[in-house]
């Protein structure tokens, strides 16, 4: 049930990042903090990094954003600075959102106050990393059912409750051109980060080569940044019936517009959460071409609204595409069952449904927030001597000499 934005709510929320570079998890902090303020919810947003491509659709959804510069400010002092602002801002809930920096903030957040951790990422590495701060949360949140069955089955979750909460996208108002005649080019997407690191776009240049003998017209848009897309530019060469672009960065107030462009939208990961991309794609009626991953992608994409690819067969994604392109009727199917799938489960109104449904909607009494805070070593890294008492200062020394 949506609330009632006329009352107001004694519910407040602050979202802790260790960045918001551009991707999933920063776009996640759009979409739920934004609709949480249309609800009547005060929320805040802090991070311990400066780098914020999103500013502008942030201050667009009147969703404050508390950004600190990595490149001038020790960690340490970082964390102080944000307790301060979590103590100015009194939040009913803190929700750690990315990376070891922001779980640390759960440690000094007074008891009475509903400590939240999330996964975004079915990786080792993430599990590895959360397992430190178990007895620091409230409740720990998965945006995938994999993730969520990997934390409690986790020893250190035992007695931590976890809960689904995947993400939601915006739901596009009006329904995007038909899928084309069999004549015309299919237009295919990626949109996202190009590394060859969990996103595999090195895979990119095989499936163009696979795409150019199969003989059929298409246009592919690789759009975004990253460390690989000079090698990407320079192996995939298109031709008049067969195209290739690299528009660069998205702005993400015009990602709909990109996606309205658009008939396939492929993704060829090695491991993910639950892709927002994929969501956002699937609500504007985009087929998925994407990797069979356990985490996330099979709760969105079944035969009924997409083509599901084994990661180790690398011509299957290929294959995929072109048997789309030579059923066509079939594309029309899967593309309206992959808008409506979304439109129920994964939209940004069902998405704060479900936060609201956890968060508790009263600060607990007697919560003291002290004047000061004594930074410890982070529980990751309890004997790195960069946070010793000497480290600290040698790192400010350092810090002050780099921007002088």
């Amino acid at each position: 049930m949506v609330q009632d934005v006329s009352v107001p709510s004694p519910l407040r929320v602050a979202f802790v990042s260790g960045g918001l570079k551009l991707g999933g998890a920063t776009t996640f902090l759009c979409n739920l903090g934004g609709e949480l303020i249309r609800r009547g919810i005060p929320v805040q947003v802090l991070s311990f990094e400066q780098e914020n491509p999103l500013g502008s659709d942030f201050e667009g959804l009147n969703l404050p954003v508390l950004s600190h510069d990595e490149r001038q400010v020790i960690f340490e002092d970082r964390l102080s600075a944000i307790l301060q602002q979590l103590r100015q801002f009194r939040p009913t809930a803190v929700v750690a959102c990315l990376s070891a920096v922001s779980f640390e903030v759960l440690r000094y957040v007074p008891a009475g106050v509903f400590r939240v951790g999330m996964v975004q990422s079915h990786d080792p590495g993430v599990y590895q990393m959360v397992r430190f701060y178990s007895t620091q949360v409230d409740l720990m949140a998965a945006v995938s059912q994999t993730i969520k069955e990997t934390l409690e089955a986790m020893p250190e979750f035992a007695p931590v409750r976890v809960k689904y909460l995947p993400y939601g996208v915006p739901i596009p108002e009006t329904t995007r051109p038909s899928v084309p005649h069999s004549s015309a080019p299919l237009r295919i997407l990626y949109l996202g980060r190009l590394d060859q690191e969990q996103k595999r776009v090195r895979l990119f240049p095989a499936i163009l080569e696979q795409l150019r003998s199969s003989g059929i017209p298409f246009h592919w848009t690789i759009a975004g940044e990253g460390p690989e897309k000079a090698f990407l530019q320079s192996a995939m060469k298109g031709s008049p019936d067969q195209t290739v672009s690299f528009p660069g960065k998205i702005s993400y107030s015009d990602v709909p517009q990109v996606l309205n462009d658009h008939d396939i939208f492929l993704l060829a990961s090695d491991y993910e959460g639950l892709p927002l991309s994929l969501l956002e794609a699937m609500a504007s009626g985009l087929i998925p071409v994407v990797s069979d991953l356990s985490s996330g992608i099979r709760e969105v994409v079944d035969e009924t609204t997409g083509k599901r690819v084994a990661p180790d067969d690398l011509d299957g994604y290929a294959r995929a595409i072109i048997w789309l392109h030579q059923n066509r009727a079939e594309m029309a199917r899967l593309a309206e069952n992959a808008r409506e799938k979304v439109r129920r489960d994964f939209s940004m109104g069902a998405m704060s449904d479900r936060w609201l449904n956890v968060l508790p909607r009263v600060l607990q009494p007697g919560v003291v927030w002290p004047e000061s805070w004594s930074i410890k070593p982070p529980l990751v890294a309890p004997n790195d001597f960069r946070y010793s008492r000497l480290g600290r200062v040698l790192r400010r020394i350092l810090f002050k000499l780099r921007s002088a």
